[in-house]
């Protein structure tokens, strides 16, 4: 039988450590887009699901939040510290007229690759870690973009591979909710 000394107990104990945060991580995530869920299934108003929808992203998935939706609001909806106004506005500016456009800037190692460094440095002049910019399509129906910071100090890090995916989730469900809006509700009844 192995020895089992000091280095192999630490390093058992390192990955039990990850294993659970791990797991913490992602039911915190299954969390929070349940959340996302019943919040826009249970607002009473049409044009609050939004503004409720930004709310409950920050501070847990984002330190700012921007949702552009021309079916529910003809402006922006911002859930943003004045602090991070100048980086959400340069940040909506770098996807510039391409609706269907993708944005992804994060120094996270799993998404360095997809990460242009000019727009990182830019990032990093705003005082933000981390965005994504992100269209709100819907079987082909586009609804505007949402859009997420992450200062420095967010407690969740920069923007990782398992954020991105929660926040394209939470995208998806509020492309849902404008497609809905779009095909099902007249203008009169908005």
């Amino acid at each position: 039988m192995p020895e089992n000394g000091s280095e192999n107990q630490t390093e058992n104990w390192n990955t039990a450590l990850r294993y659970i945060a791990g797991r913490k991580a992602a039911e915190e995530s299954l969390g929070f887009l349940a959340h996302i869920s019943t919040t826009i299934q249970q607002t009473t108003q049409l044009k609050e699901v939004l503004p409720a929808v930004a709310k409950a992203c920050v501070p847990f998935l984002a330190s700012a939040v921007s949702l552009g939706s021309l079916a529910m609001h003809s402006q922006l909806v911002v859930q943003s510290p004045t602090e991070f106004s100048t980086a959400l506005e340069g940040v909506r500016g770098l996807v510039g007229d391409n609706a269907g456009q993708r944005l992804v800037i994060s120094e996270h190692e799993g998404l360095v690759k997809q990460t242009d460094p000019d727009h990182l440095n830019l990032l990093h002049q705003w005082k933000v870690d981390s965005a994504v910019g992100l269209p709100l399509i819907y079987r082909g129906l586009r609804g505007g973009h949402i859009f997420l910071l992450r200062g420095h100090g967010h407690r969740r890090g920069p923007i990782s591979p398992s954020d991105l995916a929660l926040i394209s989730e939470v995208a998806d469900r509020v492309a849902a909710f404008n497609a809905f809006v779009t095909q099902l509700a007249g203008p009169d009844d908005l």
